[in-house]
C-alpha cells in the first residue's frame, strides 16, 4: 500500500475521494498553497513549507489541481525527488506525460478516466515549429493552461506581432488578472511597455458576485475559486515585474492617475460579470489607440452571458457598433479593434 500526500482541497479532490479513486492507498495527509484549515476530508492539512520534514512519510505526492506545472516547481524546490511526483491531469507533452504514467500505480480507476473528457485534438499553427519567437508551447508556457485555450493564447501573440510591427502607440493592461496565467504572457510580450494590472487580488466583488448568483450566471464554487490568487503569485511569474503597475481594488475606483492618462495599445478584459465588464468598456475603448485591441473573455461563454449583455448595453447607450471578431476559442472570446 503506498503513502499519498495529496496536492489540492478543491472539489476535484473531494470528488476523487467521494469516489474512493484512492482506497488502495494510505492518504497521510493534504497539501494547501493557501491553507486556510487545518482539515480536509478528516485529514491534516500541510503547507508547502512543510514539505522538507514530511517528504520521507509518502511514496508519492498526488497533484490534483490544473496548477500542476506551478507545483511541479514548488516540489523540486523543496527538494522532492521527481519521482514521487505525480500528477492526475493527462498531458500528452514529453515534459509531463512521466508525471502522468505514475497515476496507474495508484489508481488504475482514475488514471484511465483522462480520455473520456470533452477535449478534442487539434492541429497546431503551421508556424509553431520554425517561429522562434513562439512563446506558447515553449518553457514557461509548456503546460496544460495554454494548451487547454491554445486558439486563444496563440491568437494574441499574433496580435501582439500586429500591435508591434505596425508601431500602435500605447500602454498594455489586463483588467481581471485573478492568477496572472495570460498577464504573464502579455508582460513577455509587450516586454517594453508599461502593463497596468487592475484586480482586487482577493476575489470578486461579492455584491456583484451576488447579483450574478441570483440571475443563475455562476455558481458558489465559481465564486469562492476566484478568490485563489494574490498580488505576490501573479508577480513571481512576470518575466519584466519592473514594467508591471499593480492597481488594486474595485474598478473603476482602483484606477490610478498614470492608468487614466495613458493611453493603449492592447487590452485583456476578463472580469467575468456585466458591471464590471461594462466599466471596463466605459473606460479603456476610448483609451484605445487607433489599431489597438481589446481581448474581451466569456462574450460566447455558455453560462457568463452577463459578459454579451455588457457589449449590447456599451453600443446602445454610445451608439456605436464595435468592430468585432469572435473568436472559438474555449470560452469564446470577443476581439475588438478599433
Amino acid at each position: 500500500m503506498y503513502r499519498i500526500l495529496i496536492w489540492g482541497t478543491g472539489k476535484r479532490a473531494e470528488n476523487y475521494l467521494l469516489k474512493n479513486y484512492f482506497c488502495n492507498c494510505e492518504i497521510i495527509g493534504f497539501i494547501d498553497t493557501y491553507k486556510k484549515d487545518d482539515r480536509f476530508m478528516q485529514h491534516k492539512v500541510f503547507r508547502p513549507e512543510d514539505l522538507p520534514e514530511i517528504k520521507d512519510f509518502f511514496d508519492y505526492i498526488v497533484i490534483v489541481t490544473q496548477y500542476f506545472c506551478e507545483i511541479i516547481e514548488l516540489c523540486l524546490q523543496y527538494g522532492i525527488n521527481n519521482q514521487k511526483i505525480v500528477i492526475t491531469d493527462y498531458v500528452q507533452e514529453p515534459l509531463f506525460i512521466g508525471y502522468y504514467e505514475k497515476l496507474k500505480f495508484i489508481s488504475k480507476e482514475l488514471y484511465g478516466r483522462p480520455l473520456r473528457n470533452r477535449l478534442k485534438m487539434v492541429k497546431l499553427n503551421e508556424s509553431d515549429n520554425f517561429d522562434s519567437a513562439c512563446l506558447i508551447g515553449n518553457g514557461k508556457y509548456n503546460n496544460k493552461i495554454y494548451f487547454e485555450d491554445y486558439f486563444r493564447y496563440r491568437t494574441f501573440e499574433f496580435v501582439a506581432d500586429e500591435i508591434l510591427n505596425n508601431d500602435i502607440p500605447g500602454e498594455v493592461a489586463e483588467f481581471g488578472v485573478f492568477r496572472g496565467d495570460f498577464a504573464r504572457l502579455i508582460n513577455e510580450k509587450f516586454s517594453k511597455r508599461k502593463l497596468f494590472l487592475f484586480d482586487t487580488f482577493e476575489g470578486f466583488d461579492l455584491k456583484e458576485a451576488d447579483n450574478e448568483l441570483k440571475l443563475n450566471r455562476c455558481d458558489k464554487d465559481f465564486i469562492t475559486g476566484h478568490a485563489n490568487t494574490s498580488i505576490e503569485h501573479v508577480m513571481n511569474h512576470m518575466s519584466y515585474p519592473e514594467k508591471c503597475f499593480i492597481c488594486q481594488g474595485l474598478f473603476p475606483e482602483s484606477i490610478t492617475k498614470e492608468a487614466f492618462a495613458a493611453i493603449y495599445a492592447f487590452v485583456s478584459i476578463d472580469v467575468d460579470f456585466e458591471e464590471s465588464t461594462y466599466q471596463g468598456l466605459k473606460f479603456f475603448y476610448p483609451r484605445l489607440s487607433s489599431g489597438g485591441v481589446i481581448f474581451l473573455h466569456d462574450y460566447h461563454s455558455a453560462y457568463l452571458t452577463g459578459v454579451k449583455e455588457a457589449v449590447n448595453r456599451f453600443e446602445t447607450e454610445n451608439e456605436t457598433k464595435l468592430k468585432k471578431i469572435p473568436l472559438a476559442d474555449r470560452a469564446g472570446t470577443l476581439v475588438i479593434v478599433k
